[in-house]
């Protein structure tokens, strides 16, 4: 998941809690991902200090992001490769439910990043969609859904299954309404949860779309670029993912991206979503913050070491 989740558009979206929802409280519980994290340090998903690139070959690349955030060498980051044979099934579960999905916001910001493309719905009254059940042990709120995707269509996902790589990967980005908003929650050690799907590209597809999001992406090609979804064409969260009722793989985490907090509790998808090879092109269209076509914006997998990983 990456740091541009951190995003957030306050001028546009009221502060939603999750009091009056059963929560169970965590306080002075201690968990292997808690990090030191002071909120002026990141404003934006972006650090302060330095920049960063996902080329390689970059002096400030991947390989080198723990110069611009310390987290990011540390020793629970995402993404993974889930190997699917060493899960741990959950027999006893609560469903994981997304209250509101069919909920459709008031507007949505489209937003070239730099980096990757987020989409930030705006909420009326009550209306912003809730996630809880599976591994939560309280309520999230629904703050914004981004990609990741590569140059072809045999690379792209950020987390792989059994090795195997998808074309792209879509992060449904929640917070924890114990906090008052995506920024204080992402700093703390139960603030996220994302929930991350795979794509697969149908075959003789550049001449249509079936995805709402990718109507959108030609308005916002050039870094920076921002554009307001009206009403009328605005979009749910079931239009982008269908019904609930997938299995998963949970497991404890970090965002993807500098500074690669590790305060996110990840839930990826057995459920296959598609794209069309036109949402593909629109994808690796867009313009990234160094003047570029935006044509691989993921992450390699990470260490496991000793974290477990759970299937519901």
């Amino acid at each position: 998941m990456s740091a541009l989740c951190l995003s957030l558009l306050l001028a546009c979206q009221p502060v939603v809690f999750a009091r009056g929802y059963a929560q169970e409280d965590a306080a002075g519980s201690w968990h292997p991902n808690e990090v030191s994290y002071d909120e002026t340090e990141v404003k934006g998903g972006r650090s302060k200090q330095q920049s960063w690139s996902y080329t390689l070959s970059d002096a400030l690349g991947p390989p080198n992001w723990p110069i611009v955030a310390p987290a990011c060498g540390g020793q629970f980051q995402s993404p993974i490769n889930i190997n699917t044979s060493r899960a741990i099934r959950v027999n006893r579960k609560v469903p994981l439910e997304i209250v509101g999905l069919r909920n459709r916001p008031t507007c949505i910001t489209a937003e070239n990043e730099g980096y990757s493309v987020k989409f930030t719905p705006k909420w009326g009254f009550r209306t912003r969609p809730m996630m809880r059940g599976g591994p939560l042990k309280t309520a999230y709120f629904f703050e914004q859904m981004h990609f990741h995707w590569g140059p072809n269509n045999s690379e792209g996902s950020e987390h792989r299954i059994n090795g195997e790589r998808f074309p792209l990967e879509v992060h449904l980005v929640f917070y924890n309404g114990l906090y008052q908003s995506l920024a204080e929650a992402a700093g703390e050690v139960d603030g996220l949860a994302v929930v991350g799907f795979f794509y697969d590209v149908v075959p003789g597809s550049s001449s249509f779309s079936f995805n709402s999001w990718s109507n959108f992406l030609p308005q916002v090609r050039q870094p920076g670029a921002k554009f307001e979804i009206s009403p009328t064409r605005s979009f749910s969260l079931q239009d982008v993912v269908g019904a609930m009722g997938w299995s998963y793989y949970s497991y404890d985490g970090s965002l993807t991206t500098p500074p690669c907090l590790e305060t996110v509790n990840w839930i990826v998808s057995n459920k296959r979503l598609s794209a069309t090879e036109l949402d593909m092109s629109r994808l690796r269209s867009l313009i990234t913050k160094q003047g570029k076509q935006m044509v691989l914006n993921y992450r390699s997998p990470q260490p496991q070491n000793t974290r477990r990983v759970f299937f519901y």
